[in-house]
């Protein structure tokens, strides 16, 4: 029997002589005795490591058996009976199942009984281990082709990946769980998901933590109790765990679970989480690589904008979306002025990063809610949804004016360029995506024809 286990002993009026003789020092396991009516107070609870409880069987109070599991949860209970004499059987079953002593019993009787129990205890609890592994294990295999499925359906890394954290996080217990995967620069490790208790912000200490076991590939544990107690420090952490998140080889991510208000975490949970990492790993490169081909999809090479047949899809839902709600919805067709000039005088090279730059001016004019995308060659198309012909004007006179005062750094030349605007509203000038398109081109090429460097407004 494990050194330092011990075993409780529940008495009602005396506390009984459960080995004849008493209980010799030397013992493997040391007895605790305890009232009844303390036991059965609401919220009274002495320790865990118990390898058995004995009770009085005989007149029991009601709701004790009960109790028991909650007070003394693991320990193997064993229903006692005083007896004047130990002759015949000592140690009988019951037809429940439930292990009852005659005492005081003989002191190698005691002991083998416990030492059963605590050898049955034993074998349970690993058994209850590995079912729970088991459990587990199909859990998680469950949520990651959940995770895997959203990916293929549903855009944003929260959608796919935010029931998967969770899932870890409720199973070991933790107030807070955080992903930290790197930029799309290929940069500093940025927290993009959270889950439970909102994370905190990342301070400079915490990432410089989760970087080093990114970079180091190893998982570090940590806890917030001061040296030699047994207490938390005051507002931290109980327990942290940061595991890192590779797959075949690849460095993905961090994955971040803190315990505050809790118990601290456990080895087992450490390996659950360890468990865990290959899955959470393989859902977050499948997510990754399912990004990056739909961005290519719909997003323009050069500018990195969105292209025409993501444009010309978004916007006929606009339009239906507009005419349904009856909302109104704006379109600006862009065309930079004399650009062919750029590509004869300096290069294709410098005009395609001229184009660049152009969009990102147009990106910092509008709202996040506007989409704006290349048409085609030196075109622009930005779909202002839910905004009406005046607010639409304001935009492109915002725009017109960026452009007109910007210097371009293309290729370290400085070149000054402006754009003529073409300005359409639905359901003011059409009813339909191809009209919007249509009215707005039009209005551009009466700016270019007239001016240029300015705005005209559909008719």
């Amino acid at each position: 029997m494990a050194e330092g286990s011990r075993i409780g002993i529940v008495y009602r009026d005396r506390a009984p002589e459960l080995v004849a003789g008493g209980i010799p020092e030397g013992m493997p396991w040391e007895a605790e005795f305890f009232r009844e009516k303390d036991v059965l107070a609401e919220g009274w609870r002495p320790g865990s490591d118990y390898v058995a409880v004995f009770f009085p069987v005989d007149d029991g109070a009601p709701g004790l058996r009960g109790r028991l599991a909650e007070a003394f949860p693991g320990a193997e209970p064993v229903g006692f009976r005083t007896c004047a004499s130990t002759s015949g059987e000592a140690a009988v079953k019951t037809g429940a199942g439930e292990t009852e002593l005659r005492v005081p019993a003989p002191l190698a009787l005691v002991r083998t009984l416990i030492d059963g129990l605590a050898a049955a205890g034993s074998f349970r609890r690993e058994a209850e281990s590995a079912s729970r592994r088991a459990d587990d294990t199909r859990d998680f295999l469950d949520a990651f082709v959940s995770a895997l499925d959203a990916c293929a359906r549903l855009p944003g890394r929260e959608t796919a990946l935010g029931p998967l954290l969770e899932r870890i996080q409720a199973r070991i217990g933790a107030e807070e769980g955080a992903l930290y995967l790197p930029s799309e620069s290929g940069g500093e490790l940025e927290c993009v998901l959270g889950a439970g208790t909102p994370v905190e912000p990342e301070a400079g200490d915490r990432l410089s933590v989760v970087r080093r076991v990114f970079e180091s590939g190893t998982p570090c544990f940590e806890d917030g109790c001061v040296p030699g107690s047994e207490t938390p420090q005051e507002d931290a952490a109980r327990s942290v765990l940061r595991h890192p998140l590779a797959c075949r080889g690849e460095k993905v991510g961090v994955i971040e679970l803190v315990s505050r208000a809790g118990e601290a975490f456990t080895p087992e949970d450490r390996t659950l989480v360890e468990m865990a990492a290959g899955p959470l790993a393989v859902a977050i490169r499948t997510l990754g690589r399912f990004e990056l081909s739909e961005r290519l999809t719909i997003t323009d090479d050069l500018t990195l904008l969105y292209n025409y047949r993501y444009l010309k899809k978004y916007l006929e839902a606009e339009v239906k979306r507009c005419l349904r709600y009856k909302k109104k919805v704006s379109l600006l067709f862009i065309d930079i002025d004399e650009f062919k000039c750029i590509n004869d005088t300096f290069g294709h090279l410098v005009g395609s990063r001229a184009l660049a730059e152009m969009g990102q001016v147009f990106k910092q004019c509008v709202r996040e809610t506007d989409v704006v995308g290349r048409y085609g060659g030196d075109e622009f198309v930005i779909v202002l949804p839910e905004t009406p012909l005046g607010g639409a004007m304001a935009v492109a006179e915002r725009i017109r004016k960026r452009v007109e005062g910007y210097e371009f750094a293309a290729r370290n030349l400085s070149i000054r360029l402006t754009v003529s605007l073409g300005v359409a509203n639905c359901p003011r000038h059409t009813l339909t995506a191809e009209g919007l398109i249509k009215k707005a081109d039009a209005a551009m090429y009466r700016a270019k024809e007239l001016s240029r460097n300015s705005i005209k407004v559909a008719v």
